[in-house]
């Protein structure tokens, strides 16, 4: 249940409010996870877990950008559909500890994804892991951004970075998924992030 509520509202939910959702007594809940903090813990640990399957399964396509694409489409498909994830990931807040963990043991993995892809000629060379974090924190953004008009604009984002990624233009390269926002829907957008200020 608290992994749900965490999904849906994100890291500022309370103990109390997880309770009741739960229909535990308080108590019970803090008998178990004497604080907010031990509980994120233990549901983020479980969840950073799926970065790291992403990561390897990346790595295991043949065609090294087809992997690069595949974890990077992976990672913000999974915090698209949990805010709570979301706001372990991008921060140093509660739970970051045993995500943490995590990214050690799979950033091995993305790097060797990083380096195949350089090798074989579809990354450009001056690109780092850190990059790939910023490209989440971009597409983050937006997703926050166009969601209440349009949950999946973020992947329109998504494949300009990913065109701007590649050491060589495609030759055959695919339109963008999906349609840019009209005039119409980035007004609603912008009413709707100031709303939420």
């Amino acid at each position: 249940m608290a992994t749900e509520v965490f999904a849906e509202r994100g890291l500022d939910v309370t103990l109390d409010e997880i309770a009741a959702r739960a229909g535990l007594a308080v108590g019970t809940m803090y008998r178990n996870f004497p604080s907010k903090a031990a509980l994120i813990a233990v549901v983020f640990e479980h969840r950073g877990e799926q970065f790291a399957r992403v990561a390897h399964e990346a790595n295991a396509h043949e065609d090294s950008w087809e992997g690069l694409v595949y974890f990077i489409e992976g990672m913000n498909t999974l915090m698209a559909g949990d805010r709570g994830l979301r706001d372990v990931f991008m921060s140093t807040r509660d739970g970051a500890e045993a995500l943490a963990r995590t990214r050690a043991e799979y950033g091995p993995a993305v790097e060797q994804l990083i380096a195949r892809a350089k090798a074989d000629g579809y990354l450009r060379p001056d690109v780092e892991r850190a990059d790939l974090f910023m490209i989440d924190v971009m597409i983050d953004s937006a997703r926050r951004f166009a969601g209440p008009v349009d949950p999946e604009q973020w992947r329109r984002c998504l494949a300009v970075v990913l065109a701007g990624l590649r050491r060589q233009p495609f030759a055959d390269a695919a339109e963008l998924p999906g349609s840019a926002l009209s005039t119409a829907q980035l007004q609603q957008a912008m009413r709707e992030a100031a709303r939420r200020r």
